[in-house]
């Protein structure tokens, strides 16, 4: 019966009774005696002041403020992250298809363009650009090397361009390559 009487309560109502039960103090003594009562301590332990009640609120609201701040932070990280990923990847392809022997015409004409992918074009600020640097030798090898370097779009609203950081990413290839090919005629 108890239930359902606490059940047609309006939900302000149950909690004042559950914060009542938790703040009374007990009513016996250590030895078990009664403990005498003074009505002014009996009405001002069963209620709640405005300063408690605006401490509490405050305490809440400033806890509250922090999670919805740390969340919107967590989220805008984890966009540009994913707009890393994304250039990071765009370059590394570029790069495997110069060191499988393609020219930058050719890499150019295989990659997706910027224009014709949103998720490109929300994530890369502009075109990554593949550089040939000639030749260099490392331990005793001759070998050809490039640069591909990629700009990420750190706007907060991906529809407006702005350039974030840039990053390069330095590739070789044997030199070997072109050696073996017959001279074109």
């Amino acid at each position: 019966m108890k239930n359902t009487r606490l059940q047609r309560l309006p939900l302000l109502a149950v909690v004042d009774r559950c914060l009542r039960w938790f703040g009374t103090p007990p009513s016996t003594t250590v030895n078990g005696a009664q403990r005498p009562q003074h009505p002014s301590t009996a009405r001002r332990a069963s209620a709640y002041t405005l300063i408690e009640v605006l401490a509490a609120a405050s305490i809440i609201s400033i806890g509250t403020t922090a999670m919805v701040s740390l969340s919107s932070t967590l989220m805008l990280q984890e966009e540009l992250a994913s707009r890393v990923s994304i250039a990071r990847n765009y370059q590394e392809n570029t790069v495997r298809l110069w060191q499988l022997g393609l020219s930058t015409v050719q890499i150019t004409a295989l990659m997706p363009s910027l224009t014709q992918n949103a998720i490109l074009q929300q994530a890369i600020f502009t075109n990554p650009v593949l550089v040939e640097n000639g030749l260099t030798t490392v331990n005793g090898v001759v070998m050809e090397t490039a640069l591909c370097t990629a700009i990420v779009n750190n706007s907060q609203n991906p529809a407006i361009k702005s350039a974030g950081a840039s990053f390069t990413l330095t590739a070789y290839r044997p030199h070997l390559v072109t050696d073996l090919r017959t001279a074109p005629p």
